[in-house]
């Protein structure tokens, strides 16, 4: 049952999105991956089947909502994620946002909320966020911040940083350089090189790589949420 609600909820947006076609500000539907690059460590993905739409209310109101589906090869875990945005667009670049949501991870359940912020300054684009994860007391926080800079209308390259910090439990902290490519049809392609580093595990080389078809121009204005979208390998 876990599977089959998050995918058919991917499914459905593109038929809600055609339906209120005047006030859909725009969606994306994808697959990623990521996973440590070294050694015997290589066996650590984390696959993900991810969609999202965002509606217009007003010029100046809109939600987006998220759902994802991941599988962890190393533990054979399952995790759904479940986010919906509320988010201000105080001009054409500049939004900000607030989000909650709700994840089961490996037969666990917890809840995700918090801020974030995007402004797009022409060529250059950044987006910030804080998540603070419930989880029966072992609680965490996320923070994170991504930057773009378009070499062209189709190529970007980029970075990110993102912090873990659990209350009880190891403290990660991953950096990233990312390139996106970006076709005429619609279809994006990301990739990652980076590394993360545990004070309870060794530094590790990471990799990721994405495929997402975007709909509405840009797709949607925020990222994913959730301590799901934060494990590379597991």
């Amino acid at each position: 049952m876990q599977k089959i609600v998050p995918l058919a909820l991917v499914a459905a947006l593109l038929p809600v999105a055609a339906l209120a076609e005047g006030s859909v500000r725009g969606a994306e539907i994808g697959f990623s991956w990521s996973g440590l690059a070294e050694g015997q460590q290589r066996h650590k993905n984390n696959l993900a089947l991810e969609g999202a739409v965002e509606y217009g209310f007003t010029p100046g109101f809109a939600a987006q909502m998220d759902v994802a589906q991941h599988h962890f090869t190393n533990s054979n875990d399952e995790a759904t994620n479940v986010t919906l945005h509320a988010i201000g667009h105080v001009n054409d670049g500049f939004a900000v946002g607030g989000f909650l949501g709700h994840e089961w991870v490996g037969g666990n359940h917890m809840e995700h909320y918090g801020l974030e912020a995007t402004h797009d300054f022409g060529l250059l684009t950044l987006e910030g966020n804080a998540t603070l994860l419930k989880n029966d007391g072992n609680d965490a926080t996320i923070l994170g911040l991504d930057g773009r800079y378009a070499l062209t209308d189709a190529l970007s390259l980029g970075g990110r940083v993102e912090t873990v910090n659990a209350d009880h439990g190891s403290d990660t902290t991953a950096f990233d350089a990312t390139v996106g490519y970006a076709m005429p049809s619609g279809v994006k392609i990301d990739g990652s090189l980076g590394l993360v580093d545990g004070n309870q595990s060794d530094r590790e080389l990471t990799v990721g790589l994405g495929v997402k078809l975007l709909m509405g121009g840009n797709g949607v204005t925020f990222g994913k949420r959730g301590l799901s979208q934060s494990i590379i390998g597991n």
